[in-house]
């Protein structure tokens, strides 16, 4: 970010690789997302390329849509709760067996997790 606060060119081209990796991921089609969000499947590709800025109420859908933070989709740390977590056997094991991968590895085993987390949770509804 810049010294006023604006959005690098480079944090616009990250979310919308988040947002493409996040429908990819999910097996979801651009047309379906359209569908689901109320999104026209030209503006989900444009955004997916970088082409075109996601307005924040499109974010919060589609991080509903992919059971996705939007921390997450922002590029922002992994909730302070995980951090926690140091004391749970699993949770030192996924440490362990994570700790001799690559960064893209790594990146997977992060975005699997998040989707768990939030696959329980029912998308919040638009009013």
């Amino acid at each position: 970010m810049s010294s006023r606060g604006d959005i690098a060119p480079d944090d616009g081209q990250e979310l919308a690789r988040r947002l493409r990796e996040a429908r990819e991921f999910t097996n979801l089609s651009q047309q379906f997302v359209a569908d689901q969000t109320g999104i026209s499947r030209s503006a989900i590709s444009d955004i997916e390329r970088g082409s075109r800025r996601v307005e924040s109420i499109e974010l919060k859908r589609l991080s509903a849509l992919y059971r996705m933070p939007v921390d997450y989709l922002l590029g922002n740390e992994p909730p302070a709760d995980l951090a926690g977590a140091a004391d749970d056997p699993t949770t030192r094991a996924l440490a362990r067996a994570t700790g001799e991968m690559g960064d893209a590895e790594k990146e997977q085993v992060l975005r699997f997790a998040l989707f768990l987390r939030n696959y329980q949770r029912p998308p919040t509804e638009e009013s």
